[in-house]
């Protein structure tokens, strides 16, 4: 079995499979010059719940608010289906871009967490060399793990954290559109 280069487990075909389809996904809405770069701790395990994956399935009920709090960003509420692809193209059109510390499925917290203490250098190279942003923001509690390796490397200044830690999902919206709309 190979050996996934987004979460650095050993998995099947259609684990790679997945990765790379939300990479797509991801890729289509990526701003050419990237203001403000979310990272939150990990995809969820269903397709349709991406952030980035366009209606046809319908969102679950918890995944439903997590991209309605994030579309704040982007000026807009979702109020249907047919109104998710305007709102991730102003999304990216603010010079917003949602990625994940761990870039597939991990639903065991703990492995979670371990996974994001061993990719946090490889995060931190991912962000300064391809990503390039003028700020980075933190979404959820696993990526507290983050916070000190960010700050060892030069992004103390530009490290968006609510509180001196990461935004809540449930929250991240209206908190983080004041906290932007601050920077000028």
């Amino acid at each position: 079995m190979p050996v996934c280069d987004g979460c650095g487990a050993r998995v099947d075909e259609e684990h790679i499979r997945r990765r790379i389809e939300r990479l797509e996904l991801a890729t289509r809405f990526r701003p050419i010059h990237i203001s403000v770069l979310l990272i939150d701790a990990a995809p969820p395990a269903r397709h349709e719940d991406f952030f980035y994956t366009l209606p046809g399935d319908a969102r679950s009920a918890a995944a439903q608010p997590y991209f309605n709090e994030l579309a704040k960003l982007s000026g807009g509420t979702l109020g249907s289906l047919a109104q998710a692809e305007p709102l991730l193209a102003e999304f990216q059109r603010r010079g917003f871009f949602l990625t994940s510390a761990v870039e597939c499925a991990i639903d065991d917290p703990e492995d979670l967490n371990t996974a994001i203490r061993r990719l946090a250098p490889t995060v931190l190279r991912r962000v300064q060399t391809s990503y390039k942003p003028k700020y980075v923001v933190l979404i959820s509690d696993p990526t507290s793990a983050l916070i000190e390796p960010f700050r060892r490397g030069g992004w103390t200044d530009r490290l968006i954290l609510d509180q001196d830690a990461p935004f809540k999902p449930a929250s991240v919206g209206e908190r983080l559109a004041a906290a932007v709309s601050r920077l000028g």
